[in-house]
């Protein structure tokens, strides 16, 4: 029997992110949260944004004397498979959160507990609902809030080329796009997630595209910076020019309640802390394999104004630790049948 001080097992999770990079800090605390209420030891790595820094941390841990029960790792940058066989060949049951492989990724490493056999499996969000529903919500606002008949020239900002959040949000986004002939794309460019570059892009093609109505934007970083240069454009977001955004931040919580965001989708951050869920119950005996071992988790939901409030009082400075994060185990609930990892269950 575990003692309250005692840690059941312990687990390094190698972020890819900045160490106070909004998204990353945000999803590290519910980690942080759901390890504590599971007596999980989690130790968290930065790689601060290089993929190189990714996969040198993860050999540095499999080459430590005393190695994590688990390793957590992020298929950022198409690194996955580099830091997979690393812990594979040092003998260290291993994780995918956040990003799954890529279909030629998969083709080339094979499934989970084959020919990596401590690859236990994965957990993705669903980035294409992401960028669907921000999509969706987007267009909408648009109709209702332009005049009649007004055209709609939609500016799209994805993240990068390579790493799937970003590539399947923007083609669920292009599908929805593309059944409302109301509306017509006006350029699709790539921001890489930082704001900094959005805003300069932004100041760019708003003055080359002044028609440019509505802004759909791959993560919040970058639709803070193209609602920077919106503004230095001498327009407002939120008015005469609509955005959208994807991700968790106060900011991003404020700008929606506020309005200056027409259309927000989050719940993914969550995917880490989850992931925690399903190596406590594999742990413990209840193999998450009987839902399969590439999984992808319904983590989003569109934020209303009302919902945004609701976050920010509820998750002030990040803390997630009024969440129960017991009551989504199935070894703790064995009458549970399925994972219910949806955002909606934590904001309600």
């Amino acid at each position: 029997m575990l003692h309250s001080t005692a840690w059941a097992f312990s687990v390094t999770f190698i972020s890819p992110g900045h160490h106070d990079e909004a998204y990353w800090l945000s999803a590290t605390r519910a980690m942080q949260a759901a390890a504590q209420q599971l007596d999980i030891q989690l130790e968290v790595l930065y790689a601060e944004r290089d993929p190189l820094q990714m996969v040198n941390l993860t050999r540095a841990v499999t080459q430590r004397r005393h190695k994590p029960d688990y390793l957590l790792l992020v298929n950022e940058k198409l690194t996955g498979p580099a830091m997979l066989s690393l812990a594979d060949q040092a003998g260290i049951p291993c994780f995918l959160s956040f990003n799954q492989l890529t279909p030629t990724q998969l083709q080339n490493s094979g499934q989970p507990r084959q020919r990596l056999k401590h690859w236990l499996g994965s957990l993705a969000p669903d980035n294409a609902k992401a960028g669907a529903l921000t999509m969706q919500e987007l267009l909408a606002q648009g109709r209702r809030h332009f005049p009649a008949g007004t055209p709609l020239h939609v500016l799209m900002m994805a993240g990068d080329h390579a790493t799937p959040a970003s590539t399947e949000r923007v083609a669920a986004a292009q599908r929805v796009l593309a059944a409302h002939p109301e509306a017509r794309l006006t350029q699709l460019v790539y921001g890489e997630w930082e704001r900094q570059r959005a805003m300069q892009q932004g100041l760019w093609l708003l003055q080359r595209y002044p028609q440019i109505n509505l802004v759909w934007a791959a993560n919040d970083e970058m639709a803070f910076g193209l609602e920077e240069a919106i503004r230095r454009g001498g327009k407002q977001a939120g008015r005469e020019v609509l955005l959208s955004a994807i991700n968790n931040s106060q900011q991003a919580m404020h700008e929606r309640q506020q309005g200056r965001l027409s259309a927000l989708a989050a719940g993914h951050f969550m995917t880490g802390a989850w992931s925690l869920v399903l190596l406590y119950d594999y742990q413990h005996g209840h193999d998450f394999a009987d839902e399969g071992l590439l999984l992808q988790a319904a983590v989003f939901s569109a934020i209303s104004a009302t919902q945004a409030l609701r976050f920010q009082q509820r998750f002030a400075d990040n803390d997630f630790s009024s969440i129960r994060f017991k009551q989504f185990s199935k070894v703790a609930n064995p009458a549970l049948r399925h994972y219910n990892f949806r955002f909606s269950t934590v904001l309600d």
